[in-house]
């Protein structure tokens, strides 16, 4: 529980340690994708990984939906939001 509250608050000032970043639990679906609150896009490349989507909060907690997933969607939705949140090292 205490993780995940420090995950709901670990978008500050338009930053995200990478630490949060991994942590973050994937959004694949949801019964209702209009409740879905864009906070900003993420493109960033690990060691071993690329992540590249974007952060959203739904019910007050912070997860990361990838670009695959927004692509389908860009029909339904209307997340114009340009707001580029940047990941800082550890």
């Amino acid at each position: 529980m205490e993780w995940e509250s420090i995950l709901a608050e670990s978008v500050k000032d338009g930053k995200i340690r990478e630490l949060h970043l991994r942590k973050l639990p994937l959004l694949k679906t949801t019964t209702n994708w209009n409740k879905v609150e864009l906070i900003g896009w993420i493109d960033h490349q690990f060691k071993y990984t690329h992540y590249k989507g974007a952060l959203v909060k739904l019910n007050n907690k912070l997860f990361f939906v990838q670009e695959g997933i927004i692509k389908a969607l860009q029909e339904f939705l209307n997340w114009k939001h340009s707001r580029q949140i940047i990941v800082t090292k550890d």
